[in-house]
């Protein structure tokens, strides 16, 4: 699967998949507390909103940075500075709760998100051989979702008895951890291949990457990019609906975390089988079961008026959301893969902010919609976001798996 020997495999496991798990744990930790916290100060629904963004705030300004970073100082110590960036960040969460300040943190713990995902996709783009490509993306994604499954679980157990600041302490240790397995992964032999492959990958290797496959066309580049930014608003308008709705309907900070819990579960079942259809039957064919299923489940959020739809229609949302793990990721890779000269790092930088632009606008966006139509239009909204992806992909045949074409 991956590009070597079964030490790089053991690197990569080391360097990449738990690492990522752990922090993901932390982030999702973050991703259902702050909401919460922010509703239990009482502010209103649009400052929910941008603290529910606030960590995408963080990824979308930094993307651009750290692509010129990673291009200028290799792979590895971006890795180091996003570490230390997740790190210092929660503490500062433990030491200082006023809300603003919060959500500032969060900004900073995005930016360092922002390096740590550039870093990693740019590894996988360049190490993984091209049909394998989505299994290794989804393995990403599936990172992604255990986060989303394993920290608001985590959240649930700890939040109603203990409070808030034990919940940003044990995000704090989480983050050192995860440094201490990249610092041991750095200390395996494969990772010079790693050194090797990012300071040595010159312009002529560069060039051989492209050979047999057509650039791509600006079209293409534009329709995709629109897709980037709805596929990832989609995803993050839940981060605002389920709690705001949740609350509505009488549940505790406990019970909207248990439900996110659980819709991260299926979301992590999911995810395997989504890298699986990416690479044998298409990235497109994923990306329209995931948000057909996905607009069901924000229409039936949108109706819900008791505990068990709640929870049913949360469990429908993870379950779309984990067939579409690592779509997006993949199909940027693809067109990396096929670029001519030392564009590579830049042009995920690029594509990396176009997604978290979604992942920021939306949930801001649906803030203010809650403030004057309601949530259930704003649920509605999303749902019907996610339908019209799901049409235009379908529409589009969008089959990147073939070198011929996006």
């Amino acid at each position: 699967m991956v590009k070597g020997s079964g030490t790089i495999w053991r690197w990569l496991f080391l360097d990449i998949y738990v690492p990522s798990i752990i922090t993901a744990i932390a982030r999702g930790m973050l991703a259902v507390t702050l909401p919460l916290y922010l509703i239990s100060t009482g502010l209103s629904p649009v400052y929910v909103g941008i603290g529910s963004a606030s960590i995408a705030i963080g990824n979308m300004l930094l993307d651009i940075p750290g692509g010129v970073l990673l291009r200028i100082s290799g792979e590895r110590r971006l890795t180091r500075i996003s570490m230390i960036t997740l790190s210092l960040s929660s503490l500062g969460m433990v030491l200082l709760t006023h809300p603003w300040i919060l959500i500032g943190l969060s900004i900073i713990f995005g930016g360092g998100r922002s390096l740590w995902l550039l870093s990693r996709r740019y590894v996988i783009t360049y190490y993984v051989d091209y049909h394998y490509r989505g299994r290794a993306s989804s393995f990403i994604g599936m990172s992604e979702r255990l986060g989303t499954f394993i920290g608001p679980g985590i959240v649930a157990l700890v939040i109603d008895s203990l409070g808030y600041r034990w919940v940003f302490l044990i995000c704090f240790i989480l983050t050192i951890i995860a440094n201490i397995f990249n610092i041991a992964a750095s200390r395996l032999p494969a990772s010079r291949h790693g050194d090797a492959r990012q300071e040595g990958l010159d312009s002529s290797s560069r060039e051989d990457l492209a050979v047999g496959s057509p650039q791509p066309r600006v079209l293409s580049l534009i329709a995709l990019s629109i897709a980037q930014v709805a596929v990832q608003g989609v995803r993050s308008s839940r981060n605002i609906l389920i709690p705001i709705i949740g609350k509505s309907i009488g549940l505790t900070d406990s019970g909207v975390s248990t439900a996110v819990s659980l819709s991260g579960a299926l979301d992590v079942l999911s995810s395997y089988p989504a890298g699986v259809i990416m690479d044998k039957k298409g990235r497109h064919v994923a990306v329209v079961i995931s948000f057909s299923i996905m607009a069901v489940g924000m229409f039936l959020l949108a109706v819900a008026n008791s505990d068990i739809l709640f929870y049913i229609s949360t469990l429908a949302i993870g379950f779309g959301n984990g067939f579409g793990s690592g779509t997006m990721i993949t199909i940027g890779a693809d067109m990396v893969s096929r670029m001519r000269g030392n564009r590579g790092a830049v042009f995920l930088a690029i594509w990396q902010f176009i997604g978290d632009l979604g992942s920021t606008v939306f949930p801001i966006a649906i803030g203010l919609a809650v403030s004057i139509w309601g949530s259930p239009v704003a649920s509605i909204a999303v749902s019907t976001i996610s339908a019209s992806i799901a049409i235009a992909f379908r529409s589009a045949r969008i089959k990147s798996t073939t070198r011929e074409r996006i």
